[in-house]
């Protein structure tokens, strides 16, 4: 039956994921200590908004022994947060074997640099650049919701000689089509949640350092997206772009990836507004923040500023530093998120490449 597959995450796309891949391989579900204080049913249900039905999940195995996990599997799923991936390298990668896959869902915020040691194993790593669809929990190991599915994937790996199995792979597993991409910087350099969601949450609480300022309201996160965001989410890609053309001078082209006027089929910030205030799947989703008497402050401890500043946002920032390039928008960004939570940088590429050389030479290989 299909392939052996180990799911590490059981949140909101582990849950999908899982009921989803079952419907035609044996999975097994791995459970972190938080996860297994749930009740997780074997038949996972997942409500598909978009079709309006439901379809169920028939799990094999579900572990909470990691060893046992990775041992049963060809393939491992990975949906855990970035900022937990260099926790499950230390734990997976004595265990894994030569000819094992990872797959990362999604394959940005730093995978194949914190997971750099597992390649030196025969291990083949795959990353998709966007997650198929929204994932939302209900009861968690019981019921969960999905809308906004794509049409087709797209995915990188290393090395990039496992691209056509790995795309045949995905394809079977999503029943959807999926495109190949020149080099996994098409999927590390994703100019997705690490400039949307801070750019969205600079807008809205860039006041907050201020005698920690508490506000009188709080928008909706898409559905009151504003011109302000879009403006300074434009100037974010623009300079991320700059990378993408100094890449394309060393053979690695970066040119797999949408501006994000393109992909919000707009031309100016005020298009870009209304089509994000616009997107159904979106709709009702609230920023992320804590209600103190009648006031609000923001939630630092939502994934929103825990994943996507330091894990996201910040390794974008030091593939740019790396390669010298001058990004005035992303650093103060970035700097505003260490002024408020007085925390320094977790992530810097030259932490994995003494030099441009070996970098280059990672990603050709």
């Amino acid at each position: 039956m299909g392939y052996k597959i180990t799911m590490l995450g059981a949140g909101n796309m582990g849950s999908v994921l899982a009921a989803k891949f079952s419907q035609k391989n044996d999975v097994c579900v791995y459970l972190n200590e938080v996860e297994s204080q749930y009740q997780f049913k074997k038949d996972i249900e997942v409500f598909c908004e978009d079709e309006k039905k439901s379809y169920f999940g028939k799990i094999k195995k579900i572990t909470t022994n990691i060893e046992e996990a990775i041992r049963y599997a060809e393939i491992i799923v990975i949906t855990y947060p970035a900022f937990l991936f260099s926790k499950y390298a230390e734990l997976i990668i004595p265990h894994l074997t030569e000819g094992q896959h990872l797959l990362f869902v999604p394959g940005s915020g730093g995978a194949e640099l914190q997971f750099k040691k597992a390649v030196d194993k025969g291990v083949t790593i795959s990353g998709l650049q966007r997650v198929h669809s929204v994932a939302r929990l209900e009861e968690r190991g019981v019921l969960v919701r999905e809308s906004g599915i794509r049409k087709e994937l797209n995915i990188a790996s290393i090395p990039v000689s496992f691209n056509d199995e790995a795309a045949k792979i995905v394809s079977d597993l999503y029943s959807l089509p999926v495109t190949k991409l020149d080099n996994y910087l098409n999927v590390t350099l994703v100019n997705s949640n690490p400039i949307l969601h801070t750019s969205r949450l600079y807008s809205i609480f860039k006041d907050y350092p201020e005698k920690i300022k508490q506000f009188d309201y709080i928008p909706l996160f898409y559905e009151e997206w504003s011109i302000e965001t879009s403006k300074l989410l434009i100037s974010m890609d623009c300079e991320l772009f700059k990378l993408f053309k100094r890449l394309g001078h060393f053979g690695l082209p970066v040119n797999q990836i949408k501006s994000l006027l393109e992909h919000y089929e707009s031309t100016n910030e005020i298009e870009m507004t209304n089509k994000i205030r616009s997107i159904n799947s979106l709709k009702g989703l609230k920023t992320p923040s804590i209600k103190i008497k009648n006031k609000f402050i923001p939630d630092l401890e939502s994934r929103y500023f825990t994943a996507d500043f330091p894990y996201g946002l910040d390794i974008l920032l030091s593939f740019c530093e790396f390669f010298s390039i001058n990004c005035e928008h992303l650093k103060m960004v970035s700097d505003w998120y260490r002024t408020i939570t007085k925390s320094k940088l977790v992530f810097s590429v030259q932490g994995f490449f003494d030099n441009e050389k070996e970098f280059i030479e990672y990603y050709k290989k």
